[in-house]
C-alpha cells in the first residue's frame, strides 16, 4: 500500500521533540522537517498537528518538570514562552526547503463559535491551496479545560481534549487520505499470555480494544487510549490513521512509501471526496 499523492495530516506527540530532561529538543524538529520536506512532492497537501508548546517553554526557562506536573498557571505561562520559540523552529527548518508554514493555534471554543469555525475552515483551505504547510497546535495559553473539563457550549462533534483528537477532527473534515499520529512507541500493544505484541492492523476501533489501554503520558496529555479513540473518529471518516514511533528514523518517509511500520488503522466507512 502506497500513499503517493495523497492529502496527509501528521500530528507529532511531545514525546517525539523531546529530550531526556522533557525539553524540545531542535534536532528532533529538524528530523520532522527534513522528512516531511523531502517526501512533499509525494503528497497532494499535508497539514502539522504539534504538540510541545509547552514543553519548549520548560527548555526556554530551564525549568527541570513534567509538563503534567505543573500547575495550570505554569502550564500556560510556558506555553506562551514555548509556543513562539516552537514555531521559530518549524519556519527556520522549513525555510530551508524553501517551504512556507503558518500557524494556527485552537482551542475547542474556535471550533464551536460557527462563525470562527467558518473562518478557520476558510484560511485552512486558502493555506493549502497556496502551497503553504499549516501547522497547527491546541492554543495552551489561553485554554481553560482543566477548568471546565467539560464544557457545555462544546459540541461533541469539535471538542478537543488533546491535539490527538484535534488531529482527527481535521483529518475527518478535510477527508484526508491518511493521518499519521507520531508518539514513542512502536503502536498499539495488545496484551498477551507472555507479555504484549505488536497489532499490526485494525479495522475500526472498539470498546474493547479501548480498554487494553491506560493513562496519558507523562510529557503530553494524549496516550493510546486517546490516540485510538481519534483514530475511532478518523475512521468512521473514511480517513486510514497509522500510529508509529516517532524516534525511529525516517519513520514518516517509510509510512509514506507504504512500509509495514507501525498500526494501521483501516477506515470503517469510504471516504467521499467533494
Amino acid at each position: 500500500m502506497t500513499y503517493e499523492k495523497k492529502d496527509v495530516v501528521i500530528k507529532i506527540g511531545t514525546s517525539v521533540l523531546t529530550n531526556s530532561k522533557g525539553w524540545v529538543s531542535p534536532s528532533r524538529v529538524e528530523e520532522i522537517v527534513r522528512q516531511v520536506s523531502e517526501n512533499r512532492k509525494k503528497i497532494k497537501s499535508v497539514i502539522i498537528v504539534t504538540s510541545g508548546a509547552i514543553a519548549t517553554g520548560l527548555s526556554r526557562l530551564k525549568i527541570n518538570a513534567t509538563p503534567s506536573s505543573l500547575k495550570l498557571t505554569m502550564k500556560q505561562l510556558c506555553a506562551a514562552v514555548g509556543q513562539p520559540s516552537l514555531m521559530a523552529m518549524y519556519t527556520k527548518y522549513f525555510d530551508r526547503y524553501g517551504i512556507n508554514v503558518a500557524q494556527i493555534l485552537l482551542t475547542e471554543e474556535d471550533l464551536a463559535n460557527q462563525y470562527r469555525y467558518k473562518n478557520f475552515w476558510r484560511t485552512l483551505s486558502a493555506l493549502i491551496e497556496h502551497d503553504v504547510i499549516p501547522i497547527i497546535n491546541e492554543n495552551d495559553a489561553i485554554s481553560v479545560k482543566e477548568l471546565i473539563p467539560i464544557n457545555p457550549y462544546v459540541p461533541d462533534s469539535v471538542r478537543f481534549g488533546d491535539n490527538d483528537r484535534l488531529s482527527a477532527i481535521i483529518a475527518s473534515k478535510i477527508k484526508a487520505d491518511l493521518l499519521i499520529m507520531l508518539t514513542d512507541v512502536d503502536g498499539f500493544m495488545m496484551p498477551t499470555k507472555n507479555g504484549v505484541k505488536l497489532v499490526r492492523e485494525l479495522r475500526g476501533v472498539n470498546k474493547k480494544l479501548l480498554s487494553y489501554v491506560g493513562s496519558p503520558g507523562v510529557l503530553g496529555r494524549g496516550g493510546m487510549l486517546s490516540k485510538l479513540q481519534a483514530a475511532a473518529i478518523a475512521s468512521r471518516a473514511g480517513v486510514t490513521t497509522v500510529i508509529a514511533n516517532g524516534l525511529k528514523k525516517n519513520i514518516i518517509t517509510r509510512i509514506l512509501n507504504g512500509e509495514n511500520v507501525g498500526t494501521v488503522i483501516k477506515p470503517t466507512h469510504k471516504r467521499f471526496k467533494s
